[in-house]
């Protein structure tokens, strides 16, 4: 038998309604919209980061002093944690005497003072010395300021450093748990200062006649033996926000000569997210605040994120409660050691957690 071909007009029909048939098949087995992704798929959708916990440079688990790249750099008790307008990422790295710069790619390198040595000298880069540098913040100029013992000290971009104001040893007792601990900048030119027994107001014009906004004393936590933060942010109107003396959140607009409460109740504390009166707080070591004015908190008790909205709305949108080890990857993950905290421009979120500093991507 001889088979005659298919003429071309029904050979291009015969195709078009293969094809059809197999689109149609493919929409039936997909659902509307066509092929999806894994359930477990945490794609940015839009091109963006992917919400999660990932880590920026260092080892949470392993102290050190090294200047690398990512988790081949090393930090010893890192606490204070300012991010600059292209990105950078400055680092009171305590134990190492030192400021660290960590570039947008996990690139660190110390920017003032000598790794490992202790002192109190203004100079500039690696000639500075500091003994116990611990919070860190930047003005709109670029210019970091940095708690280091019972001083302030200033580093330019251009990495000079300085003396803005000795406190005497007197002022916290002679006990090096109380020192200054916490640090903000307003746009008024002042700077907004935490420590174990009060909490200030600095004007960078002439700092000796600063102003007390609150005084008392912290509750310390048995058994502690380091420096007790408390966190500190303003908000782009110059409003400072501190994590007070009662382990609430107080506020106070500029020119305010005291605090004034703002989210929690004093004497109590607990992880409880919900509204100004029903949340609670424990320690919280470190506060930032976002351009829309948002505030997040480092918990260094519960080792979680909080973040308290701008009428007073408190959620925990990253950690598990009481965890110690850093678990990356999908929120809410886990931290080592919340110590400090900083947001970015874009939102994006790094905390010092251990040993390492930690990127932080909320959706």
């Amino acid at each position: 038998m001889i088979i005659q071909p298919v003429p071309r007009r029904l050979q291009a029909r015969l195709n078009a309604r293969l094809l059809c048939a197999g689109i149609a098949a493919l929409l039936c087995a997909c659902g509307p919209g066509g092929p999806k992704r894994e359930t477990g798929d945490t794609g940015g959708g839009g091109g963006g980061p992917s919400p999660g916990i990932t880590v920026l440079a260092g080892d949470a688990a392993t102290a050190g002093s090294v200047d690398n790249k990512g988790a081949s750099a090393r930090f010893n008790t890192p606490r204070g944690v300012a991010v600059d307008t292209n990105g950078n990422v400055y680092v009171a790295d305590q134990a190492n005497f030192a400021i660290r710069k960590i570039t947008p790619d996990g690139t660190v390198s110390t920017f003032a003072g000598q790794r490992g040595t202790s002192g109190t000298r203004d100079a500039n880069g690696n000639s500075a010395r500091f003994s116990m540098p611990t919070a860190i913040t930047i003005d709109g100029s670029g210019n970091l300021y940095v708690t280091d013992a019972t001083s302030i000290r200033k580093i330019t971009p251009d990495a000079n450093v300085s003396t803005v104001i000795t406190f005497p040893v007197g002022d916290f007792g002679g006990d090096t748990r109380l020192y200054p601990g916490g640090i903000a900048a307003d746009g008024a030119g002042n700077l907004i200062v935490t420590s174990g027994v009060d909490t200030r107001r600095v004007p960078l014009s002439n700092p000796g006649r600063w102003a007390r906004l609150e005084q008392g004393a912290v509750e310390m936590l048995p058994g502690a033996v380091d420096v007790i933060t408390r966190g500190v942010a303003v908000r782009d109107d110059n409003t400072a926000y501190v994590a007070d003396l009662q382990r609430t959140i107080s506020r106070a607009t500029s020119g305010a000569t005291s605090l004034s409460r703002f989210a929690g109740t004093p004497g109590q504390v607990g992880n409880d997210d919900g509204n100004a009166n029903t949340a609670r707080f424990q320690q919280l070591a470190a506060l930032a605040a976002d351009k829309d004015g948002n505030l997040y908190a480092a918990d260094a008790v519960s080792n979680v994120v909080r973040k308290i909205t701008t009428n007073a709305t408190v959620t925990t949108p990253a950690g598990t409660i009481g965890a110690t080890t850093l678990r990356t990857g999908r929120l809410p993950g886990s931290f080592a050691t919340l110590r400090g905290i900083a947001v970015a421009a874009d939102g994006t979120l790094y905390a010092a957690s251990g040993n390492a500093v930690v990127k932080i991507v909320l959706p």
